[in-house]
């Protein structure tokens, strides 16, 4: 930076009019040149000898560091007493003392202030002192009034001009009104739009505008919906037409008066339709105009739909011009078109054409409006004040509505409440985040969930390839009351798309597969929908995050998914590809997840029993001591003969149990008594998750037939059973033995099936676990080779033929087991 001499040189200039004019220019001389400084200055930089000097634009004045600049100020008058006004406004006289305000008069009509017998003028710049009058020029620079009623210019008005105005960002000065100003492009705002004004809710002042793209499908017909909330009665809403000043065809909405005119001419002749009953100003209002051939109607509200036709034979509209909101950028040379001369003054909350939901940001930020002028976001103040606790942010939610985003684990209307979630709730600005399915869908996607839609809109689930927009994704959605499944492999999606609507406020149950391009869904008891993928490509991946009940950025979304907001609803249950997911538990993040309305949400279940919904009813899984439908009862009695209810399990992790399941061999016994045809009755292997080369040892039913299971790390054996004897209502002895890689299940003594495992392996490895009559979610944990726990009774379980324990007495854990009935 150039350095400053210690001097600073002042020039003084004395005017005598009644008395003197005083300026100080304060200019210093600093060496270096313009060049080297180009921000130094803050107007313009002047190079002299050996140095430079800066100076101001018309209407700034030098400070005494010599080179930043202030506005001059308007009108001041200063009395004997030294009472200042300052009159750049003229509109009070309050900042004088009582005392003194006789001396003073005001008057708005022909803009002056009086001081006794003194009279400025600011149109004229005429000073008048008694009967005499001088006139100032606009370039003196002060009045004041001395003690002996003289007079002596300070700051005279000037007519606006723009020469003290630079305009940023692409913005122009206007001399508009009493002042000079900017007029900013679309995205900036402030006086000399140097500020960023993201639009998504537009707001307009009556000087401005924003501009869409041509309305290429209204040829024939097209139907308009508009929120509005009017500040003003007058303005021009929605315009676009063939020629620039509308002589031949066009379209416009406006209000007039508090009414609404739809006006539009086909060619041959203008069609004005008005509603009967004028807008609420400052309220919402929704505008809704149709138009098929040269039959035209309007409906505002809840009020009678009002219908018109245009003149002559012509039936067909012709646009050319882009599709201008707001305002137009001539109003003047349309003013008699459209009955009106002045632009819309308010919000603009939404706009659909044609079934088309309007993005009203600009192209640059994902949306639609290609340009503007003079736009101001009417949600820039909606969480002014607003302070969102335990790192909950404000955001705005629509023109004139904000809400809170609170982490996961807290709710309130501030974030302030704590929360623990039992069956998750979204609400229409809530998400769960999620690792994403990678290449672990690349030929087969399987989806499976329970949920409860409150709402006909809204993103259910999400799982996209990037986040340009472009690529491979699956989604899940609400759409106009149907579920929507789309799944892209990334030469154009899939659609398939309920049958009939989905029923609010009730749960459902919804399965959806894709193998290759092929996709089904299936929902409820609706018939099944079926569809294929566009193009050749049948492999999916999806490297992005997954995301549940909504997305936090839809800019991220596919364009062909179509999504723009988020699910309301619960979600009770998902399993995606035969896992179940914990939606709430499981999540890297979440925003806004609360409670649905379900029993579990009251922890109904006594004595430490889990709640687990089923839809509106529930079940409690009780634990080990315990049972009842709550968990209510105590079980006093010594349990020889466990019973298991299909979602009952023990589970065991002591050494001496351990070290009979795992190495090369292991010969398991147990008396057996089925209630139903599918359930695990023994299992011991990898817990989570379990691998397609997972070692694993496992005896079960499947659809009646007891099947032995196991990999040893070189492949899987599958001995089955096949007898439907064993579902008597008696007990029966089950043996099974394995030998390395040889294996035999032998039933009550008599009947042997056999077989043998592949590879050389011959070990058994596992995570030191055994469970019996099932175990946590079976279907995930054992990649669906079973599907539900054990139903019936067993006991007298032996395992080497010396190690013979009590079931619920050894167990370390268990859940809903209890005592069966000896025979």
């Amino acid at each position: 930076m150039a350095k400053i001499f210690e001097g600073t040189l002042i020039f003084v200039c004395f005017i005598t009019l009644f008395t003197f004019l005083e300026c100080e220019i304060h200019e210093a001389f600093f060496s270096g040149d313009c060049k080297k400084a180009t921000t130094f200055c803050k107007h313009e930089c002047i190079d002299i000898d050996k140095g430079f000097i800066c100076k101001c634009h018309s209407g700034y004045q030098l400070q005494k560091d010599g080179q930043s600049c202030q506005r001059i100020s308007g009108y001041q008058f200063i009395g004997s007493n030294g009472i200042s006004v300052d009159t750049h406004h003229l509109s009070s006289v309050q900042s004088i003392p009582s005392s003194q305000q006789h001396n003073l008069v005001h008057s708005e009509a022909n803009n002056q202030i009086s001081y006794n017998k003194l009279t400025l003028k600011n149109e004229n710049h005429n000073v008048i002192l008694g009967n005499k009058v001088d006139t100032f020029s606009p370039v003196q620079d002060h009045v004041e009034l001395g003690a002996t009623g003289h007079l002596a210019p300070l700051a005279i008005m000037r007519p606006p001009t723009c020469d003290e105005i630079i305009c940023q960002n692409g913005g122009h000065c206007v001399a508009r009104g009493p002042a000079a100003k900017c007029d900013c492009l679309l995205g900036f705002g402030g006086r000399y739009c140097d500020k960023n004004v993201p639009v998504k809710y537009p707001k307009f002042s009556g000087d401005g505008y924003m501009a869409f793209p041509v309305l290429t499908d209204g040829y024939k017909q097209f139907e308009v919906k508009l929120n509005i909330r009017p500040d003003r009665s007058n303005g021009l809403i929605l315009f676009s037409g063939e020629k620039k000043n509308a002589e031949s065809d066009f379209f416009s909405i406006a209000l007039m008066d508090g009414f609404v005119e739809f006006r539009y001419d086909c060619g041959t002749g203008m069609a004005v339709i008005k509603s009967k009953d004028r807008v609420d100003i400052g309220d919402w209002n929704m505008v809704t105009v149709k138009r098929v051939g040269n039959e035209g109607s309007l409906k505002l509200n809840d009020h009678d739909m009002i219908q018109g036709l245009s003149q002559g034979a012509y039936s067909r509209l012709t646009l050319r011009l882009k599709l201008y909101l707001g305002g137009y950028i001539d109003m003047h040379s349309i003013a008699e078109r459209v009955g009106v001369t002045q632009s819309f003054v308010g919000c603009i909350q939404s706009m659909n054409i044609n079934n088309e939901q309007y993005d009203m940001r600009q192209v640059d930020f994902f949306g639609q409006a290609e340009l503007g002028l003079n736009v101001g976001e009417c949600s820039s103040e909606e969480c002014l004040g607003v302070t969102c606790q335990n790192g909950g942010l404000c955001t705005a939610t629509s023109a004139d509505k904000h809400v809170c985003l609170c982490l996961l684990g807290w709710t309130g209307e501030l974030c302030q409440q704590r929360i623990e979630i039992h069956v998750p709730y979204f609400g229409g600005h809530s998400f769960v985040r999620h690792p994403g399915l990678e290449r672990s869908s690349l030929s087969f996607t399987e989806i499976e969930m329970v949920f409860k839609p409150i709402s006909w809109e809204g993103l259910i689930l999400y799982n996209g390839y990037t986040n340009d927009r472009k690529g491979d994704f699956i989604s899940l959605a609400m759409r106009e009351g149907h579920l929507e499944f789309k799944f892209d492999l990334g030469t154009g999606p899939g659609v398939l798309r309920s049958i009939q609507h989905v029923t609010l406020n009730e749960w459902h149950h919804v399965k959806v597969t894709r193998t290759g391009l092929q996709g089904i869904m299936e929902i409820d008891n609706q018939l099944r929908v079926e569809g294929n993928a566009e193009g050749g490509f049948t492999q999916l991946t999806l490297l992005q995050d997954l995301y549940i009940g909504g997305h936090e950025n839809f800019d991220q979304i596919s364009k062909l998914a179509n999504l723009t907001s988020s699910y309301t609803g619960c979600i009770q249950k998902m399993i995606i590809n035969g896992r179940p997911l914990e939606v709430v538990s499981d999540a890297r993040e979440g925003i806004n997840i609360d409670n649905c309305d379900h029993p579990c949400v009251d922890q109904p279940c006594l004595n430490a029993g889990e709640c687990q919904p089923d839809k509106g009813e529930y079940n409690c899984y009780c634990p080990l001591g315990y049972h009842g439908s709550d968990c209510e009862d105590i079980i006093e009695e010594k349990i020889d003969a466990a019973h298991f209810s299909g979602h009952s399990y023990l589970m065991y992790s002591e050494k001496d149990i351990i070290e009979r399941v795992n190495g090369n061999k292991i010969d398991v016994q147990m008396k057996i008594k089925p209630e139903t045809k599918d359930g695990l009755l023994f299992w011991s292997g990898k817990h989570y998750p379990l691998t397609s080369s997972s070692d694993f040892f496992a005896l079960g039913f499947t659809n009646g037939a007891l099947i032995l299971r196991y990999n040893l790390g070189g492949g899987e054996v599958k001995i089955t059973y096949n007898s439907t004897n064993l579902f008597d209502g008696k007990w029966h002895d089950i043996r099974v033995q394995r030998d390395k890689t040889d294996s035999f299940i032998m039933v009550d003594n008599s009947q042997v099936v056999e077989g043998s495992s592949p590879g050389r392996y011959t070990i058994l490895n596992t995570d030191q676990r055994l469970f019996i009559g099932g175990m946590p979610e079976v279907s995930q944990n054992s990649l669906n080779k079973f599907t539900s726990g054990f139903h019936g009774c067993i006991k007298d379980l032996m395992l080497a033929e010396d190690y013979l324990f009590n079931l619920v007495d050894h167990a370390e854990s268990g859940r809903n087991v209890h005592s069966c009935q000896t025979l």
